[in-house]
């Protein structure tokens, strides 16, 4: 293989990756979109949900908290580049928004039955791979 047929099939997948990460920002709006004025939680605040947000243009009206466990050092402070304060997550079960959006989407499956057996009744959105709305 030549030096630049490596580079057009790098050059390739990074642009199929560009575009899927579109796809999911736009299908993540939509969902939000989609919702209205629904009151949205955020579960977790990991590094990479900070990404996630910024990309995105989460605001504090599309997401007016984000929830920590107890005892997390982020509580009292906001999502990096964003107002969105960080909070106690006892607030999930005493306040029971419509939507909780997991920020921490890859522990998705491990999470919802925790958060469910803690007693919240709403819905789950899940951001990536592909976002949607989860209602178990």
């Amino acid at each position: 293989m030549l030096a630049h047929e490596s580079h057009t099939l790098t050059d390739n997948a990074l642009s199929v990756f560009a575009d899927k990460v579109a796809q999911s920002k736009a299908g993540l709006l939509r969902i939000l979109n989609g919702i209205g004025a629904a009151e949205v939680y955020g579960i977790g605040a990991p590094s990479r949900a900070s990404t996630l947000v910024n990309y995105v243009g989460f605001d504090e009206h599309m997401m007016s908290v984000v929830l920590e466990t107890p005892g997390s050092k982020k509580i009292g402070m906001y999502m990096p580049g964003t107002r969105i304060p960080i909070e106690d997550e006892a607030r999930l079960y005493t306040h029971q928004p419509e939507y909780a959006l997991l920020l921490s989407w890859h522990i998705a499956d491990e999470l919802m039955p925790k958060l469910r057996a803690k007693g919240f009744k709403g819905k789950f959105i899940i951001p990536l791979p592909e976002p949607r709305i989860v209602d178990c």
